[in-house]
């Protein structure tokens, strides 16, 4: 059975653990569903009433859509909604902005008729207004995935194998490991090469190159470090369960098939 362990990182935004007894196969596609699969909350739909500013109306509603929105569980998929799709309070938010300048335009600028989709990061600029130029428009967030567009991405998620060191004494030059190694991972004690942090491997193997075998470098065969940075959005815990609620739903649909 899989086992998620000894977190590393753990912090709001970004979590680092350890999967143990898990394939390559199973844990990228774990990076796949969190990066692409995990529904968040983007604007859509953008009606402009007035626009003025230095900015087309196609590139303000570009830098509009990628602002990151608060997600909350009540809103859901429009192709799972009621509605069909057509738009309603369960499938949509509605986010206005109305403002003239001059003026530095900030997301902190749109006003939200639901108070649990705003804007995460209300210092992100979006435009600057100039005397006589104004932006009045309305906005509509929905619920999407980041394999549709990348606006709906809820993190980075990447992973690499578990290191693995072993240290060949009698061969090794403990001067030339230290000085090729960039991430820290070696230390000296007792005049022998020791590993100080095996975590601080990146698997890059310049020490292995560098001491001509001395040093082996590898992964181990079902153990990895996974990480997840979250833009936002969501917690990076939502997001992991979530991620493996997607997969447990494909391979049930898989079996009925």
């Amino acid at each position: 059975m899989v086992k998620i362990s000894n977190i590393l990182v753990d912090e709001d935004l970004e979590k680092t653990f350890v999967i143990e007894d898990a394939n390559s196969a199973f844990v990228n596609e774990i990076k796949r569903a969190a990066a692409s699969q995990v529904p968040v909350m983007a604007i859509e739909d953008i009606f402009f009433i007035d626009n003025s500013s230095a900015l087309y109306d196609e590139i303000l509603a570009q830098r509009l859509g990628l602002i990151p929105l608060t997600t909350g569980k009540e809103y859901k998929l429009k192709e799972t909604c009621k509605c069909k799709g057509k738009g309603c309070a369960l499938c949509r938010a509605k986010l206005t902005l109305k403002v003239k300048g001059p003026k530095m335009v900030y997301a902190s600028d749109l006003e939200a008729k639901d108070p649990k989709v705003k804007p995460i990061y209300p210092e992100m600029l979006i435009v600057e207004l100039l005397e006589g130029q104004e932006i009045e428009l309305e906005a509509h967030a929905i619920l999407g995935i980041g394999e549709e567009h990348a606006k709906w991405s809820p993190c980075l998620a990447y992973y690499q194998k578990y290191p693995k060191i072993t240290i060949d004494q009698k061969k090794v030059s403990v001067k030339v490991a230290l000085e090729h190694c960039p991430k820290d991972v070696f230390e000296v004690e007792n005049k022998k090469l020791k590993v100080k942090n095996l975590l601080n491997c990146n698997l890059c193997k310049s020490c292995e190159d560098r001491t001509n075998g001395a040093i082996k470098i590898s992964g181990e065969a079902s153990k990895y470090i996974f990480t997840i940075e979250s833009w936002g959005q969501l917690p990076p815990q939502d997001i992991l369960k979530q991620s493996v609620k997607i997969i447990n739903s494909k391979i049930k649909d898989a079996k009925l098939k």
